[in-house]
């Protein structure tokens, strides 16, 4: 079982020995890149081909390299994220352009079929060594055709593949159907998500936390939690193991919530759990598609097609049933209103995402004829229209907040004055000081 107590540590300052190390760390990567699609740049990339770099400042949870990116002298732009080279663009890129007065240097002639644009942006991909149904390449893509300006054509296809839920894309491609080129490729795939590699340099951080997360506290409430999701498992009937205890355990996320305890809980079967103040929030079942993005286990469209098996009213009903049944204070639950819902981008996935968001209207206040609120409440589920069950469930009201359970010792410590950065003569802390900034109103796993 791992305990986790996610902070602000990852944020580290770019000092240019980190920054060199990084550039030397990625630079095979983009090699790689560029030479799978045969691009026109030096084979390896090396320091002298280059004419700007960037290391972001922070690290990934492994302490590997968060992000960086290089420009080409012959302007070509490569950037490396979450453990894989996640964008590339050309130095004809259509859709990267910045100024208007640069289109007429697009004009051309569309060489190109749309069905060959897609073939090209398939082929592609597989070039990269990426199998299409890892990024969802082998359903049909959204095609934007080329853009016709008074008589002139900008011969651009740009080919885009939906990730499942239609706020996320998966691959966004730019094909210039003059020259027959690839001008821009970028990937927002969770499947593509790799460890990314670390460097010899140690970099120094860039905030110091005036506290952490006490990891005693966190033992304490681990069987604190067990027996609330016990009792959640066996109110609603779920297929988890009861009694649990830490065997079951595979992770414990803990975070200090302005004193009282966000955590999440992962048992070694692959559910997921909630828990805030003093109660189970929610839970994310194996095979969900909502659940926390850098857990979620690799999808494949087809491991998750189905027939529509319920309507949306049914799938609605079924979620407030799900809800009578855990005897919340019938004030404290607010869906007695429309909620918004979502279907998958690919039809043939039969999910529901559905969701209401609450605030009682008095304290809503309009600006400009944008309804700007807060949230009193809210309930999140994901319903599978196919087996007719739960896949995820997630509810909350400001009711419940400031009341963690009894344990005896503080959530955080503070941190030894001799790790913190030094004040200056106002008593403010200096550049490294961790910034303050108000906690969201709700912090559940987010669509995928």
């Amino acid at each position: 079982m791992v305990f986790e107590f996610p902070g602000m540590d990852n944020f580290i300052e770019v000092t240019a020995q980190y920054s060199n190390a990084v550039l030397v760390a990625l630079l095979p990567y983009f090699s790689d890149f560029a030479h799978r699609l045969s691009l026109p740049v030096p084979n390896p990339i090396t320091a002298t081909d280059i004419v700007g770099s960037s290391a972001l400042p922070w690290l990934d949870k492994n302490g590997g390299i968060g992000a960086g990116g290089i420009m080409t002298k012959a302007g070509y732009g490569f950037r490396f994220n979450f453990g894989h080279v996640n964008y590339f663009v050309g130095p004809h890129s259509y859709y990267s352009l910045q100024n208007p007065d640069d289109i007429p240097k697009f004009y051309g002639k569309v060489r190109m079929s749309k069905d060959q644009a897609v073939t090209m942006a398939r082929n592609t991909i597989k070039k990269l060594g990426i199998p299409l149904e890892d990024v969802f390449a082998e359903q049909e893509p959204h095609v934007t055709l080329p853009v016709k300006i008074g008589t002139n054509t900008v011969p651009h296809y740009r080919v885009v593949w939906s990730d499942i839920w239609p706020t996320v894309t998966s691959v966004d491609i730019e094909i210039d159907a003059n020259t027959k080129r690839v001008e821009e490729v970028s990937f927002g795939n969770l499947n593509l998500h790799r460890p990314s590699p670390k460097v010899a340099v140690t970099p120094e951080p860039r905030y110091t936390p005036t506290s952490r997360v006490n990891p005693e506290y966190a033992r304490k409430l681990l069987p604190i939690v067990l027996r609330a999701v016990d009792d959640y498992g066996e109110t609603l009937s779920l297929r988890v193991p009861r009694p649990l205890n830490t065997n079951h355990v595979e992770r414990f996320i803990l975070a200090d919530n302005g004193g009282w305890p966000s955590s999440f809980l992962r048992l070694s079967n692959g559910w997921w759990f909630a828990y805030r103040n003093s109660m189970v929030n929610g839970f994310y079942a194996p095979g969900n598609l909502t659940s926390l993005p850098q857990y979620q286990s690799h999808v494949l469209v087809k491991n998750v097609v189905g027939k529509w098996n319920l309507t949306e009213t049914q799938a609605i009903q079924l979620v407030a049933r799900t809800l009578a049944k855990l005897n919340y204070p019938s004030n404290l639950v607010h869906i007695d209103f429309a909620p918004r819902v979502g279907k998958p981008a690919i039809q043939s996935i039969p999910r529901y995402a559905i969701r209401w968001d609450y605030t009682p209207p008095s304290r809503h206040s309009e600006t400009e004829g944008d309804v700007d609120f807060e949230l009193q409440s809210k309930v999140e589920a994901e319903v599978d229209a196919e087996k007719g069950e739960l896949k995820a469930l997630y509810y909350d009201d400001k009711a419940y907040w400031h009341h963690p359970p009894a344990i005896d010792v503080p959530i955080s410590l503070p941190t030894p004055a001799s790790n913190r950065p030094p004040d200056d003569a106002s008593g403010r802390a200096l550049s490294n000081r961790r910034p303050s900034r108000p906690q969201s109103a709700f912090n559940p796993p987010v669509p995928r």
